[in-house]
C-alpha cells in the first residue's frame, strides 16, 4: 500500500472555500487542465477532522459512531481501537512496499447500492469491508440523496478516509457518484454534460463524473482517478445513453496520454464485455422513449448526424480502440469468476492507463464469502463472515494495487531514459513473439502492455503510440 500521509499535504484546501481549490489552480505533472466546473463539496485533511465537520454546520461527524450510537458504546469502542492498529499496520506494509521499488498506490470501485444508515446492518457491513480490503482511494457509485451524504460522511470517517467529493445535484434521479481518499487531493472536478461539451443547454449525464488527482507520496507522479455510473437497462434508449456517457467519460481524460500519464478510469459500467456492440450500431438518431429533460450537447449531435454516429459499446470510448490509451485490468474472485453483480455479471471495472498497466498490476473482485478459499491479494485484519459482502451491497467491491513510477518516462521505457525512443525501439524488436511465442524474457516485460505473457502486435500498436 501506499504509505498514509503523515504531515500536511503538499497542497491542502480552506475549508471555507466549499469546493473551489485553495489559491490557484494545481498544476499536473503531464499537462494544465482547463478549467471546469466545481460544483462539489470538499473536506479538510484528517488532520483538520473538526474543520470538516463544520463544513456543514455540524460537531464531530465521527462521535456517533464511537460513542455508541447502537447502544453498544463500549464495543463500538473497541472497535474503534482495533481500526486504528490496522491502520497502523497498512502504513508499516506500505512502507516495506515502498522501499522495495516503486509506490503502490491500491484503489477500488464499489457500486456501493445505498450507504445505510448509521447502526444498521447494512452500514456495518459497508464499514467492514472498506476496512478490509484497506483501498487508498475509492470510486463509490449510488449515494443516494442528501442524506446518504451524511452517512457517507460518517462511514468515511469511521474508516479512516479523511477526503470525500460527492456532487451536491444530479441531473437524473438521486443516485450520485463519489470519490474517498486517505491520500492528499490536490486537484478535482466534478464533470457536467455542459462543461463537457461547452453547450450551456446539454443535459445527456444520468450522473456526474467525479475527477480526483492524488498526491502519491515518494514520487512525482500524481495519479488521476475519474469515476462514473452509466446507465442501466437495455432498450435502445437506454444503450444510446451508455454510449454517449462512455463518450463523455473519454472527454474526462481527453488530455492525458495513456503511454505518459497515470490515471484510471473507475465504475459500475453497466455493460459487459462479451455483450458489446449492441444494436443498432452505431447509432445514426436519437432512439424514442428518451427522457424530456434529455438533450444531447452539441458536440455529440453533430457526431451523432454528420459525424459518423455514437457507437454502440462503452469500451470503444474507453479503450485502445478509439479512445485513451488504456486496459480493463483482469480482477477476479477468488474462485477465478469475474462476476462483481448478484446477478453473476462483469459490469464493474478498473481501467488504467498504459502507464500503469504495463506493470500488470493485481486486480481482485473481492467477496467475503471466498475468503475460506484464502490467498487473493493482501488484505488487512481477521477474514470477514461469508454474507458480509451480500450484506453490504448487491454489487462486490473491486480493487487494485497500482505500482507508480518514479520519474515521468513513458510506457515502452525500456532504458529508464524517460523517454520511449529509437533505443527502445530495437529492443522491442528483439522482444516481439507474436501471439503464439515463447515464454516471455523478463527483460520484455515492459513491452506486455495487455500482460498476455507475448509481445505482439497489441503491444507494437501501444509502443507506438508512446513514440508519438
Amino acid at each position: 500500500m501506499s504509505q498514509r500521509p503523515a504531515g500536511l499535504a503538499r497542497w491542502r484546501w480552506n475549508p471555507a472555500t466549499r469546493g473551489r481549490a485553495a489559491g490557484e489552480r494545481v498544476s499536473r505533472t503531464a499537462v494544465q487542465r482547463r478549467v471546469q466546473s466545481r460544483s462539489a463539496i470538499g473536506y479538510a485533511p484528517a488532520w483538520r477532522s473538526q474543520d470538516a465537520a463544520n463544513l456543514r454546520g455540524r460537531g464531530d461527524v465521527r462521535s456517533p459512531l464511537r460513542e455508541g450510537h447502537d447502544g453498544r458504546g463500549s464495543v463500538r469502542s473497541s472497535i474503534r481501537v482495533n481500526r486504528l492498529v490496522l491502520r497502523a499496520l497498512a502504513a508499516i506494509a506500505a512502507l516495506a512496499a515502498t522501499a522495495a521499488g516503486q509506490p503502490t498506490v491500491r484503489v477500488a470501485t464499489w457500486n456501493i447500492e445505498s450507504v445505510g444508515q448509521p447502526g444498521t446492518g447494512q452500514y456495518r457491513a459497508a464499514a467492514m469491508i472498506l476496512d478490509r480490503v484497506g483501498a487508498d482511494v475509492v470510486a463509490l457509485n449510488e449515494i443516494n440523496g442528501n442524506t446518504e451524504a451524511v452517512y457517507l460522511e460518517m462511514l468515511a470517517a469511521e474508516t479512516g478516509y479523511s477526503r470525500i467529493i460527492v456532487p451536491q445535484t444530479n441531473p437524473f434521479g438521486s443516485l450520485r457518484n463519489a470519490v474517498i481518499s486517505r491520500l492528499p487531493v490536490i486537484d478535482w472536478t466534478v464533470h457536467t454534460s455542459r462543461s463537457l461539451s461547452g453547450d450551456g443547454g446539454a443535459n445527456d449525464l444520468t450522473r456526474l463524473i467525479v475527477e480526483v488527482v492524488v498526491d502519491v507520496p515518494d514520487t512525482p507522479i500524481d495519479l488521476t482517478l475519474a469515476a462514473n455510473h452509466l446507465k442501466a437497462g437495455t432498450t435502445n434508449a437506454d444503450e444510446f445513453r451508455r454510449a454517449v456517457e462512455a463518450a463523455r467519460f473519454e472527454q474526462v481524460v481527453a488530455d492525458l496520454a495513456g503511454s505518459r500519464d497515470a490515471f484510471v478510469i473507475l465504475g459500475d459500467l453497466n455493460v459487459t464485455l462479451t455483450s458489446v456492440p449492441g444494436v443498432p450500431n452505431p447509432f445514426t438518431e436519437e432512439p424514442g422513449g428518451m427522457p424530456q429533460s434529455f438533450r444531447l450537447g452539441l458536440d455529440l449531435r453533430e457526431l451523432l448526424y454528420r459525424g459518423g454516429g455514437i457507437v454502440n459499446n462503452p469500451f470503444h470510448y474507453l479503450g485502445r480502440w478509439h479512445g485513451p490509451s488504456t486496459s480493463v485490468l483482469d480482477a477476479r474472485q477468488l474462485d477465478g469468476g469475474h462476476g462483481t453483480h448478484v446477478s453473476g455479471r462483469r459490469i464493474d471495472y478498473v481501467v488504467a492507463s498504459h502507464r500503469l498497466s504495463a506493470a500488470c498490476p493485481p486486480a481482485e473482485v473481492y467477496d467475503s464469502a471466498d475468503e475460506p478459499r484464502g490467498g487473493g491479494l493482501p488484505k488487512y485484519g481477521d477474514p470477514l463472515p461469508p454474507g458480509i459482502s451480500a450484506a453490504a451491497s448487491d454489487h462486490l467491491i473491486v480493487f487494485a494495487d497500482l505500482r507508480i513510477p518514479r520519474h515521468a518516462g513513458r510506457f515502452g521505457d525500456r532504458d529508464d531514459d524517460g523517454d520511449a525512443d529509437l533505443a527502445d525501439a530495437a529492443a522491442l524488436q528483439t522482444c516481439f513473439t507474436g501471439p503464439d511465442g515463447g515464454p516471455l524474457r523478463q527483460s520484455c516485460r515492459v513491452f506486455d502492455v495487455d500482460c498476455d505473457e507475448d509481445v505482439d502486435l497489441v503491444d507494437f500498436r501501444a509502443f507506438a503510440a508512446a513514440m508519438d
